[in-house]
C-alpha cells in the first residue's frame, strides 16, 4: 500500500454495468469484472468527448480498466479504461440491444460485490459478443442459453428430477408445478397451492436441464426448438425473479422486440399456468 492509505492501481476487464451523473462531467460507474465482480469507481471526465478513457464510457462496452482506492472507505478512482470489445451493434438495433440489456441486468444481480466470478463474468462477456454479431434468428437462443447457464453458475437452478415436496422421482409426461418456494418441481398433488408456483411440462423442464449443461458454443449451435426456448427463456426469467425477489425491467420489453422479428404469432409463448 501506498503512503496515506491509496492502494496501487490494479487493472482487470470489466464492462461498464452502470454509470450514474457526478457533478457535470463525471460519473460513478458500476463495473462488472471477473475478479471482483461489482467495482464501483469514480471517473472523472467519463462523459467528456476528451478525457482519459479516449473517449466517453458507455454500458455494455468490454474494456481493460485500471482503478485503485483511496482510503478504507472512500470510492475507487478510475485511472484508465482501454477498449477491447466496442460491440456497436447492440445500440443500432432495438432486438439486439433488448437481449443485451437484460443480460446486463441478470448478470449484475447475480454478481455480489466482493466475490470473484469469473464463470459468469466469462459468460456475460461471451454472450453479448453473439448477440452483436449472430443473425436476427439466433438472438433468443443466445438470451436462453445465457439464462440457463447463469441460473447453474450462480448456485440458484431448480431441482428438475425429483419431487422436492416428497422426494419421489417424476415420472414421464404431466405438468409439475416448479416451485422457487421449495427450491424445484414437485407433483402437483404433493404441498399446498403457492402463487409462485409455475406449471411446465416435462419436455420443457429436459431442455432446460440440457442447456444448462451444455457448454455455451454447443449450445448456441443446437437446433433447439424455437417454441421451447421462447417456454424457457419466460420460466427460467420469471424463475430467477421470485428467487431474487425483485422484477427485471429488462425481461418484457425483450420479448416484444424478439416477438417483432419472427411475426406476431411467434410472440405468444405457451401458457405456464
Amino acid at each position: 500500500m501506498r503512503r496515506g492509505g491509496t492502494k496501487r492501481a490494479r487493472a482487470t476487464d470489466a464492462l461498464v454495468w452502470r454509470m450514474s451523473d457526478y457533478a457535470e462531467t463525471s460519473a460513478v460507474v458500476a463495473l462488472l469484472t471477473a475478479d471482483a465482480c461489482i467495482g464501483r469507481a469514480m471517473a472523472k471526465g467519463a462523459k467528456r468527448l476528451s478525457n482519459g478513457f479516449k473517449g466517453p464510457l458507455d454500458r455494455g462496452v468490454l474494456y481493460r480498466v485500471r482503478f485503485g482506492r483511496r482510503g478504507e472507505a472512500g470510492l475507487a478512482q478510475l485511472h484508465s479504461a482501454v477498449l477491447l470489445e466496442a460491440l456497436p451493434s447492440l445500440r443500432r438495433e432495438p432486438a439486439r440491444f433488448a437481449v443485451a440489456a437484460l443480460v446486463m441486468e441478470v448478470a449484475g444481480d447475480l454478481m455480489r460485490e466482493g466475490e470473484p466470478c469469473p464463470d459468469l463474468f466469462r459468460l456475460a462477456v461471451f454472450t453479448l459478443k453473439v448477440i452483436d454479431t449472430a443473425p436476427p434468428e439466433r438472438l433468443g437462443a443466445a438470451a436462453a442459453v445465457f439464462l440457463a447457464r447463469a441460473v447453474e453458475l450462480s448456485g440458484l437452478g431448480p431441482e428438475l428430477n425429483r419431487c422436492v415436496a416428497c422426494g419421489a422421482e417424476l415420472a414421464g409426461g404431466g405438468r409439475p408445478l416448479l416451485s422457487a418456494a421449495q427450491g424445484g418441481v414437485r407433483h402437483r398433488t404433493c404441498g399446498h397451492a403457492e402463487p409462485g408456483a409455475r406449471g411446465a411440462t416435462r419436455p420443457l423442464l429436459d431442455l432446460m436441464e440440457r442447456i444448462a449443461t451444455e457448454p455455451p458454443a454447443r449450445a448456441l449451435a443446437t437446433p433447439w426448438p424455437e417454441k421451447g426456448l421462447r417456454g424457457l427463456r419466460r420460466i427460467l426469467a420469471d424463475w430467477l425473479e421470485q428467487v431474487l425477489e425483485r422484477r427485471f425491467r429488462t425481461a418484457a420489453p425483450m420479448e416484444r422486440e424478439l416477438g417483432r422479428l419472427s411475426g406476431p404469432d411467434s410472440s405468444r409463448g405457451p401458457s405456464f399456468a
